[in-house]
């Protein structure tokens, strides 16, 4: 529609945001318009009415597990450097001996040189702490596979046992030493044959009693594994006040826990129940903690004494998993999280994710901007639960994408599977426009309930993703409008930038400057602000001011065989709790067709 009147500047511009703000709070959005002899809808009641450019003859589409990324298309914000692989020469100055042993070791025993410079060099520490000296560690190079917790703990549990004197080979065989007997460990002089290792074990305990009478059935030629699992189910009972189920699924689920020396975990659970003010219930609930590194909660304790204001106490309190990870690792995390950008407030609302290693929280970022529909989401302060949840969230993107869904939210990429499941199936294309209000507010400077009530007056901008409205920023402010400009007609951002830009292109021919016979000598008098104005003004006016020219030509077209658009998840995925459930399809479903309506003057 061309403005044939001829009225001065100020009563064309002046109105036109009062007119859409009429049309927009008032009007309801019309079912179809006709437009051009073409049928526009409006609103995509369900996936189902999503149109597409051209249906797609196969009927079954191949989900992509992952998106491939090469190094150089991952940017480099953090540059960590890259470690030396492990050689004679740095094992020769860092720990000791000659350049031929540890040549010798290293042809024989070639995995050595996998091993991470740091892992090996601890290990090494943590075995001359106990004693042994190079020429022993080269004797016997397997024992550097281990980690120096490890190495520690095998040596308590060695010694808890009453062997004598430990050497590297016991440490070595350690798992085979546990499953043999005590009479035969004897009779082979790797425990002195006056030892009562039932009494040992329950002398390990200090804060309750045990007393070796009470466990007349165990006797020398049991297993030491079935010894140590009888005495360590005693001390719980009485120390934790666990039942027979919570112990038989102690040592169901976490097997782990026959491998902690009695020691460690008494420290622990003294340490929880008093520092931490774990409850005995909570301990149960989380019987995992029982095999934790007792030093190294102490560690995040002290160098980690809070985040975001947040007591550190109170935060292992709500993850305990967290307890888990070592003081460096979560070192490192913060470090990377920080060095990204993301605010430590990010991390209280996503305290999964430090449950992750840092290399793995480190990849998962590079990918994150590497990703278009993961980079706007970068100033959302729930962005780490994209990152937690990164592999889940892609697989859903690619589906989501195969089905045309424009809007997949962070909740919906990263939420529970039932509801990702209903919104790819049932639900419509659109979001609750929080994704869009967070990227506006941190770009614009806006209170995010002020950009509602404004946005809110069109009828469809929970129908545009939070993408689009980026790149239709980024576009504007290459044409040198400002954020002033942009916020007083932030309706434009819901547009799509061909036709913005073909309005914008019109507006500065002279045929069509004569068609819309504005009182004005140049279009170049008008104000930036009073452009954007006119461009919405052009773009809705074909359309009734009923807010449909949001939508795209490849909006326009039908489906018409939605079956053949909806891809099957990947065969390898089938857990329910994790990727969501493939949306079932009845071979008699009707494909929705949008209604025809006519528009009322």
């Amino acid at each position: 529609m061309l403005l044939n009147s001829k009225p001065r500047l100020r009563q064309v511009i002046r109105p036109l945001n009062a007119i859409l703000y009429r049309r927009y709070t008032a009007m309801e959005t019309p079912k179809t318009m006709e437009v051009k002899n073409m049928k526009i809808p409006p609103e995509p009641a369900t996936v189902m009415d999503m149109p597409v450019e051209e249906p797609i003859k196969r009927k079954r589409i191949r989900i992509i597990e992952k998106i491939v990324k090469t190094p150089s298309e991952r940017p480099a914000i953090l540059d960590v450097p890259i470690e030396e692989p492990i050689n004679a020469h740095i094992l020769t100055n860092q720990i000791g001996s000659t350049h031929h042993h540890w040549s010798n070791a290293l042809e024989k025993y070639p995995k050595l040189s996998k091993i991470k410079r740091k892992d090996i060099l601890n290990s090494c520490k943590a075995l001359k702490k106990l004693n042994f000296d190079v020429e022993s560690i080269l004797s016997k190079p397997l024992i550097l596979y281990q980690n120096a917790l490890t190495i520690q703990n095998r040596y308590e549990v060695l010694t808890e046992c009453g062997f004598d004197p430990i050497t590297l080979m016991l440490l070595t065989k350690y798992v085979r030493v546990m499953n043999n007997t005590v009479t035969k460990l004897k009779s082979f002089g790797y425990i002195p044959f006056e030892t009562n290792m039932l009494e040992n074990l329950c002398k390990c305990f200090t804060d309750v009693e045990l007393y070796a009478k009470r466990f007349g059935e165990l006797n020398d030629d049991m297993l030491i594994r079935q010894l140590r699992e009888y005495v360590l189910n005693a001390y719980l009972r009485q120390r934790l006040n666990m039942n027979d189920d919570e112990i038989k699924k102690l040592w169901t689920v976490y097997t782990r826990i026959r491998h902690r020396s009695f020691k460690s975990v008494e420290a622990v659970i003294q340490l929880l129940l008093g520092e931490l003010q774990f409850p005995k219930e909570r301990i149960i609930k989380n019987a995992y903690l029982l095999y934790a590194d007792v030093d190294n909660i102490r560690r995040i304790i002290q160098e980690i004494p809070s985040i975001n204001g947040q007591d550190i106490r109170d935060i292992v309190y709500r993850r305990p998993k967290i307890v888990m990870s070592s003081c460096d690792g979560l070192l490192k995390s913060l470090e990377y999280i920080k060095a990204y950008g993301i605010n430590e407030s990010a991390i209280t609302r996503c305290l999964e994710i430090l449950t992750l290693g840092p290399d793995t929280i480190l990849d998962r970022l590079k990918d994150l901007l590497a990703i278009e529909e993961f980079k706007v989401l970068s100033t959302n302060p729930r962005i780490l639960r994209l990152v937690h949840y990164q592999n889940k969230a892609r697989i859903r993107l690619e589906y989501l994408n195969h089905l045309k869904v424009r809007c997949a939210s962070l909740h919906i990429l990263s939420g529970a599977s039932e509801k990702f499941a209903k919104f790819a199936h049932d639900g419509t294309d659109r979001t609750k426009g929080r994704d869009v209000l967070v990227f506006l507010e941190n770009v614009l400077e806006k209170d995010q309930l002020h950009l509602r009530s404004l946005l809110s007056r069109h009828p469809n901008w929970c129908h545009i993703p939070v993408l689009q409205v980026k790149q239709c920023l980024e576009f504007l402010r290459s044409k040198n409008f400002t954020l002033a400009c942009i916020y007083n007609n932030i309706y434009v951002l819901l547009y799509p930038i061909e036709r913005i830009e073909e309005k914008l292109r019109q507006l500065y021919e002279p045929e069509y400057q004569e068609d819309l016979q504005l009182p004005i000598d140049s279009i170049y008098k008008l104000k930036k602000s009073e452009i954007l104005t006119l461009i919405l003004y052009l773009i809705e006016c074909e359309y009734h001011f009923t807010g449909d020219g949001i939508w795209t030509q490849q909006q326009i077209h039908s489906v018409e065989n939605f079956n053949n658009l909806l891809p099957d998840f990947p065969e390898s995925i089938n857990k329910v709790y994790k990727y969501g459930v493939k949306p079932s399809v009845s071979s008699n479903s009707k494909v929705k067709k949008p209604f025809a309506f006519t528009v009322q003057n």
